[in-house]
Order: C-alpha cells, then sequence, then structure tokens
C-alpha cells in the first residue's frame, strides 16, 4: 500500500492538534485537544467539503443525488491514491476478518460514511445500502438506485468513516436495519477514536473492526517521528483516558482559557464558552467562578 492511513490522517489534516493549553471549542460545550475529520480522508478538506456541499444541494433528490455520488467516489477512486489506499485497506479487511461471501450488503449512514461504503461496496462487488437520517434506505444494483423496503435475512457490513461511542449506530442505522428484517452483522470503521465506540458495537451484537484507533500507541508514534513535543503526548493520552477529568484539570490550572473564550472575537468560540459557563460542564465550585472573574 502506497500510502498508510496513518500518514494520511496528517497529509490531508484529517487530524489537527490544538497547541498546549489551546484547546479547541466543541459544539457540545467541551474542550479537547484535537479535531478528527475522517471524511478528509477523501482526499483533502476541499475535497471532502465540496462532497459534503453537492449532498446538501441534491439532497431532494435523492436517487439522483446517489446516482451522482456514486459516480464521483469511483472517479475519485481512479484518480487519488491516498482515497484508492483507504479503500483497498477497507476491502481487504473485510475480506480477512469477515470474508466477503458472507456479506449480502454494504451500508453506510448520510453523510460522510457514503464517502467509503459506496466504494468498498463496489470493490467487493456487493450492492450498496445507503441510510438517510430519517431511516429511508435506498441500494444500489445492477446500476440503480431503489427505496430498499425488505431486506429480510440479509447480513450486512457497515462502513463509517469514523466511531466515536456509537450512537449513530445505536440510535439509527441498526434499527433502519431491523425494521427491514435485516441483520448489522460487522463494522468497519475507517478510524476508531477509542472512545467506547467498538465496545458499544460488540454489546449490540455487531463485530467491529478500524484500520486506525486512536490512543496511547498512536500518540507515542506521532511523537516518534517528530509531529508532537512530550507535554502535547501526555496531554492527548490523559484526554483518552479521562476526556472530562484531563479537561477539568486543564481549565483549573490555567483560567485564562475560558476567560479568554468568553471574550474572543469569535462569535462561535464564545458560544460555545458562554454554553459551558451556563450549563457548567465541568461541575467547577463557586470559587472557580470567583477566580474567573479577576
Amino acid at each position: 500500500m502506497p500510502h498508510d492511513i496513518f500518514t494520511l490522517l496528517l497529509s490531508t489534516q484529517a487530524l489537527e492538534i490544538a497547541p498546549l493549553h489551546r484547546p479547541f471549542w466543541y459544539t457540545s460545550g467541551t474542550i479537547g485537544p484535537f479535531y478528527l475529520n475522517g471524511h478528509f480522508l477523501y482526499g483533502n478538506r476541499q475535497k471532502a467539503e465540496e462532497l459534503l456541499a453537492f449532498i446538501d444541494q441534491h439532497r431532494s433528490d435523492r436517487r439522483g443525488l446517489l446516482l451522482a455520488l456514486q459516480e464521483r467516489v469511483e472517479r475519485n477512486y481512479a484518480e487519488d491514491a491516498g482515497y484508492r489506499a483507504v479503500i483497498d485497506g477497507a476491502v481487504e479487511l473485510a475480506q480477512a476478518q469477515i470474508g466477503s461471501e458472507k456479506i449480502d450488503y454494504v451500508s453506510g449512514g448520510e453523510r460522510r460514511d457514503w464517502f467509503f461504503s459506496l466504494m468498498v461496496a463496489h470493490r467487493l462487488q456487493k450492492p450498496a445500502l445507503a441510510f438517510f437520517k430519517d431511516q429511508a434506505a435506498f441500494s444500489f444494483s445492477h446500476s440503480d438506485w431503489q427505496e430498499a423496503s425488505n431486506l429480510a435475512g440479509a447480513k450486512i457490513l457497515h462502513v463509517a468513516d469514523l466511531v466515536t461511542e456509537a450512537s449513530s449506530y445505536v440510535r439509527a442505522w441498526q434499527p433502519a436495519v431491523q425494521k427491514r428484517e435485516g441483520k448489522l452483522c460487522w463494522a468497519i470503521n475507517i478510524v476508531d477514536r477509542g472512545q467506547g465506540g467498538s465496545e458499544m458495537l460488540q454489546q449490540h451484537g455487531i463485530a467491529a473492526f478500524h484500520l486506525i484507533q486512536l490512543g496511547p500507541p498512536f500518540f507515542e508514534r506521532l511523537k516518534q517521528t517528530g509531529y508532537l513535543d512530550e507535554p502535547t503526548t501526555q496531554m492527548l493520552i490523559a484526554y483518552h483516558r479521562e476526556p472530562r477529568e484531563s479537561m477539568k484539570r486543564m481549565l483549573e490550572e490555567h483560567p485564562e482559557i475560558l476567560r479568554e473564550a468568553l471574550h474572543s472575537p469569535d462569535a462561535k468560540i464564545r458560544q460555545r464558552a458562554e454554553q459551558l459557563r451556563q450549563m457548567n460542564t465541568y461541575g467547577f465550585n463557586a470559587d472557580y467562578w470567583d477566580r474567573l472573574k479577576c
């Protein structure tokens, strides 16, 4: 394989790591030391964002969207060596760990899963399934997409760009399969954030696999390549082990992080910092809030 996933996460900027004590502000009103945009493995940020915009612009015509999307991912597979390496890696994993003869369909959920699931299905020569957020489903075979109402007895492999806590699987994709009498048997996540998603999938009867997993060995490898220094490496490892407590300690030791965010010229950061303050997300005591006013 000319590209490995580790290298591609960096070269495509799918993984973005914050400077020490300058965490990212997440939409949940929490903070963290990195962003992971698995869909950038489509090639780069620009290509991935353009494909997302294309999906949003054409989502009212679902069949037409999926036909055009199929054409786009096939063309990108032919042209982009990095994306091709990701797809080939997922296909090889499916063949080695599952056996393609056991798979009846390859599914993906709206929207980012489709970047990878459609092409994996094509390379495995299996019908593709596309699930929408409202649990509508379309299947692709014989060069056309049609609504899928019955999957009785079908064994399905789901391919996703990443897994965190597997909430989308549990909330949407597995129920969408079950209501059509199929079975979601396996999951291949291009990136596993190492935050309990694989374990959750196992609890729901789904065998989980990944191309790469974030965690201490991954962060140590980043340090060994010179991408990270020791303090940043330890910050990432601490976050991986205790996301809430490690970030709470950071804000306690460096209250200026929250103070500056509350007065940030960036409206999005201000809003997220205010959300943290109003919800007291990290359970700070009154003394902390008094110190913050200083």
